[in-house]
């Protein structure tokens, strides 16, 4: 009987072993990260970029697909509901998705805490222009006109959009009577400044970031870029900070996953993804799209995230959420 149970536990032990054995590596197949924007936009583009050098450290194809309505919010439940195997990611931007699920006309039951954030990867800080003809020299110029009389700002998006929200911050702290546009995007705040509707433009680096030291109908006067430090695509403007206005503000944009995601491909993937950001190849890819790549991961994106929502929340009543 001994030998018996012996050989029976061997059994057992060597089906064990074999269970574990045929678990397979993550990644051993394709890859697929949902974009919840339209194809050619910035979003796309950030996803598109991350997915070409993620696939180079990866060793498998990447994907990108397009999953557009409900406010972004189609593709963000796809995510949030897909299998947490890391077959299935997901690329968000922020404060939009913040400002999708605060704001109670959209009835979204999820928040930020609802997806596994993975890693900010795009931070594209925010930036105020004028035309070459303005009268306003400086970010100072403005703000002084607009502490008289009400002047409309066009805006890439509506009420809780990054741009929106600078306007309205710089109104709350420095008595302006800015009006943000609420523009559909970014094509039509930028058709609102050349056809002189506005005064100016609240916007991102990536929207002007060729376009900022020349001449010509498509070049613009950058007031100030609204950020810690001065950007690399925009060296000589100065940040807010250094004219005395104490305001940050910027489009973030970065990858989320389902809340199951397994720990070991969690890290498997910030490992991946912190190669992709030294990879100078990417580093170079980024500038010539404008875009800035400064890389939060765990408890730091988080971070980011809940200071976000802190602000849209202190914010309700001025967007209309109350």
């Amino acid at each position: 009987m001994k030998k018996l149970a012996v050989i029976a536990l061997a059994l057992v032990m060597a089906l064990g072993l074999a269970a574990c054995g045929s678990k397979k590596a993550w990644p051993d197949g394709d890859i697929t990260i949902i974009c919840p924007f339209s194809a050619g936009g910035a979003m796309d583009t950030s996803a598109r970029l991350t997915a070409e050098f993620l696939a180079k450290q990866l060793g498998v194809n990447v994907e990108v697909s397009n999953v557009t309505g409900g406010g972004n919010w189609t593709g963000y439940a796809q995510v949030i509901n897909a299998k947490g195997d890391g077959y299935t990611l997901g690329f968000s931007n922020y404060p939009g998705q913040v400002g999708g699920y605060l704001n109670p006309n959209n009835k979204i039951s999820y928040t930020y805490k609802s997806f596994t954030n993975v890693a900010d990867i795009v931070h594209d800080p925010g930036i105020i222009v004028v035309l070459l003809d303005s009268p306003y020299q400086t970010l100072n110029d403005l703000i002084e006109a607009g502490k008289k009389e009400a002047m409309t700002i066009s805006t890439g998006g509506a009420a809780g959009s990054d741009d929106d929200v600078l306007v309205r911050l710089l109104n709350a702290k420095y008595g302006t009577k800015f009006v943000p546009g609420g523009n559909k995007d970014d094509k039509d705040a930028k058709n609102a400044l050349f056809g002189k509707a506005v005064a100016a433009q609240a916007c991102n680096v990536s929207n002007y970031w060729n376009k900022w030291d020349g001449t010509g109908e498509d070049y613009v006067r950058v007031l100030a870029v609204f950020d810690e430090k001065r950007n690399d695509l925009m060296p000589t403007i100065p940040t807010a900070k250094e004219q005395g206005i104490d305001l940050t503000s910027s489009s973030d944009r970065g990858m989320v996953a389902p809340p199951t995601l397994d720990k070991d491909v969690l890290n498997k993937l910030v490992d991946a993804l912190k190669k992709v950001q030294e990879d100078p190849e990417f580093q170079k890819k980024a500038a010539s799209y404008g875009m800035g790549i400064n890389m939060l991961f765990g408890e730091d994106f988080e971070k980011y995230i809940q200071g976000v929502e802190d602000t849209l929340n202190g914010m309700k009543k001025d967007l209309g959420w109350e």
